[in-house]
């Protein structure tokens, strides 16, 4: 499930790739001053499958006296860097090493840069895009390692392609002086992925011990998108069952975030802003239902119960539309801007991003060209609705051959729509009182424009149709059922939580 970390992390820092002729920036000497404390305020929550409401349980902080500028070429020293601060009662946040504010004669001002979750954690995610039983493994895992990097203080003339300027890649493009992280990727897991929020102010060293309680106010922004799918379906003659999600193709990684506006100042109202390679990085995020989730059922069922068969209807239309991501929850990403999947018109849009070219596509995706490949792929089972005697149907889809499609098994229970576990193929014996079902995915293109700090929610409409089959596909394009899944879309922001300083009594 997406989340924000209670865990702390390491705590260092890491020069960028394009920064390596600096040196990591020294961290400061303790200062005997007065304790350093923070009072936050978080945008709204949007997405109760997050487990945090309006503030994190922890948070992490690097800071520089003065400010983070090169003063005649050299970089000031850290104070901290990446010190977690936990929430401590009354909104106050506090870090166990007790790190102290400069005296008013070392400085005037320290600048911030918090953010969470942990490094750890964002590397962690990033790094479920390998495939861990790739016989290269060891070696896919020491190179991607060594191109995830992190926060580090760069002011040379190194590359950063501002969001929605993509016409160069990172290579000779001057970047914004400033702290950044990169390079970032995202999880290709959507219950692996975590959500990303930054703060970054200018605060002036408090006079007294009476100011510095008050703490430094930090207003944390949303730096991802959040995509989140619902489904119903009024179709008269299928019933459908939804058990898994995939959003392709996001970007997923090559970005650079960066805190500061172009000349790395503090005070950006957006909180920093991203940087994305001229050909970034991306590929399919998705989350199949595993143990603990229900399949989403739309249409008309017969069921048992005791010796009764008793029908019941569940998401026939948009008012009963429910989330479809499971517990996965609601894809977190890069911020994206892309056109739609053409369908049959470009099928091949997957060997673009495999380990090797099958000929078919020899240009790889630009975006400096009109060509979009943006669309959502629902994981599905379509069968005849019942008649007033039937509790079973036939299947329609997936088709009885599976050889135009691939197709995902999982045992359930006969009695429930709870899922137990994925299995191999149909054949897998079940346990006692479950038996194995057949999914397929089925595609709808969509173009999209993603900001950060955004909520999108799709409604999908299964009512005339099942949609196409997946790019993965060996038919990928093709018509299933019917017609095209048709959808709308809504768009929330993240609103500014409220909040008022909290001085700790005596």
């Amino acid at each position: 499930m997406n989340k924000l970390s209670l865990v702390a992390a390491a705590g260092s820092l890491v020069v960028l790739a394009s920064c390596s002729q600096e040196e990591v920036p020294t961290v400061s000497k303790s200062h005997d001053g007065l304790p350093i404390s923070f009072r936050a305020g978080v945008s709204t929550r949007v997405n109760p499958d997050l487990n945090y409401i309006q503030n994190p349980a922890t948070f992490y902080v690097t800071a520089y006296a003065n400010n983070h500028k090169a003063v005649n070429g050299l970089i000031p020293d850290v104070l901290f860097a990446d010190e977690p601060f936990y929430l401590m009662g009354a909104n106050l946040y506090a870090s166990t090493s007790n790190q102290k504010w400069p005296s008013q004669e070392e400085a005037d001002q320290v600048e911030f840069f918090a953010y969470a979750p942990s490094l750890e954690e964002i590397q962690e995610a990033a790094l479920t895009q390998l495939d861990s039983s790739a016989p290269n493994y060891d070696a896919l895992h020491a190179n991607y390692d060594a191109a995830i990097q992190f926060w580090n203080l760069c002011q040379d003339g190194v590359a950063l392609d501002p969001m929605n300027q993509q016409n160069s890649t990172f290579a000779g493009v001057q970047l914004y002086k400033g702290f950044k992280l990169g390079r970032f990727y995202v999880a290709t897991d959507i219950s692996k992925q975590v959500d990303f929020i930054t703060a970054h102010i200018a605060a002036d060293v408090p006079e007294d011990e009476d100011n510095a309680k008050m703490g430094v106010a930090l207003s944390f922004k949303h730096q991802l998108s959040n995509i989140e799918l619902r489904a119903f379906s009024a179709h008269k003659e299928y019933n459908i069952e939804i058990a898994g999600v995939r959003i392709g193709r996001p970007y997923t990684g090559d970005a650079i975030f960066n805190f500061c506006d172009a000349d790395g100042n503090a005070f950006y109202p957006e909180g920093g802003q991203w940087g994305i390679s001229k050909n970034p990085q991306r590929l399919p995020v998705e989350y199949i239902y595993g143990a603990g989730d229900e399949i989403y059922r739309m249409g008309s069922f017969n069921n048992l119960n005791g010796n009764q068969i008793v029908t019941t209807d569940a998401h026939i239309s948009s008012a009963t539309a429910l989330s479809i991501m499971g517990k996965g929850g609601n894809a977190m990403v890069l911020p994206t801007k892309n056109g739609a999947w053409a369908g049959e018109a470009n099928p091949w849009i997957a060997s673009k991003y495999g380990a090797a070219d099958d000929g078919k596509n020899p240009n790889p995706w630009s975006a400096d060209n009109a060509e979009g490949d943006m669309y959502f792929s629902i994981l599905l089972r379509v069968t005849l609705k019942p008649t007033a005697s039937e509790v079973n149907t036939a299947q329609i889809y997936p088709y009885g051959n599976n050889t135009t499609m691939n197709v995902v098994c999982l045992e359930k229970e006969k009695n429930s729509n709870k899922i137990v576990r994925r299995v191999e193929n149909k054949n897998v014996t079940p346990g006692a009182n479950n038996e194995i079902v057949e999914f397929g995915w089925a595609a709808v293109p969509v173009s999209v424009n993603w900001q950060r700090g955004k909520k999108y929610v799709y409604t999908l409409d299964f009512s005339e149709g099942v949609g196409i089959q997946d790019p993965e596909d060996p038919k990928p394009g093709a018509a299933i059922i019917g017609g095209g899944i048709k959808f709308s879309v809504s768009v929330t922001d993240w609103q500014e939580e409220n909040y008022t300083p909290n001085v700790p009594q005596e």
